[in-house]
């Protein structure tokens, strides 16, 4: 279906702020073919792209009533699915070395302790991942998450090389100081994460 036109979408986000389900339905019908491709894009599975699109027109629902009609409303939507996509890349990397940890230091507990130590460990990494300024944030993601190089993520923001490592070292200063009190080997296994994904498949 082809995009909303301009006058036509303003009227249907202020519809779908009095809870139209009409004009939400017709902006799933405008949005959710690009927004799939957009997903699968990134995640490189049909599956898991079409989750995506779901969550995003989830979240459009639940935000309805604090939308703004004059706003970008597709690059609101299209930061909601790149955002959903980074999150589940991030979860899915504290997974796999996780799991590495566990294999390679024959660490031997129950299903459930397993799960409740590595719930820890994610809550502790989004806590400190939450609380770094927004450039650095985005450049440890590049670097961890996407496993771009210093100089690729330099030039894609068009800055220097040493600020990217700056950056990426301010973080992980702060990771390191957030797991002080954890074994040594989880902090370096969820740092390196990005090159164990790569192996497990994790694409971005």
């Amino acid at each position: 279906m082809l995009p909303v036109m301009k006058e036509k979408l303003v009227e249907t986000i202020g519809a779908l702020q009095q809870d139209s389900v009409a004009a939400f339905e017709l902006l799933y019908k405008s949005y959710e073919a690009r927004l799939f491709a957009f997903s699968y894009k990134l995640v490189q599975d049909k599956e898991e792209a079409a989750e995506v699109v779901q969550e995003v027109f989830i979240k459009l629902w639940e935000k309805r009533h604090f939308l703004d009609p004059e706003q970008n409303f597709d690059g609101y939507l299209f930061q909601i699915a790149r955002n959903l996509v980074y999150n589940k890349a991030r979860r899915r990397v504290y997974e796999f070395a996780f799991n590495k940890y566990l294999a390679e230091q024959e660490v031997y507990a129950t299903a459930t302790e397993d799960a409740m130590a590595f719930e820890e460990i994610s809550r502790l990494l989004e806590e400190v991942y939450n609380t770094l300024p927004p450039v650095r944030k985005k450049v440890f993601m590049m670097s961890r998450i996407e496993g771009l190089s210093n100089s690729e993520i330099a030039a894609q923001l068009n800055t220097s090389s040493s600020n990217i490592e700056n950056h990426i070292n301010k973080a992980i200063k702060a990771i390191k100081e957030k797991f002080k009190t954890y074994e040594i080997i989880y902090v370096l296994l969820l740092l390196h994460a990005a090159q164990y994904a790569t192996s497990a498949s994790c694409q971005i």
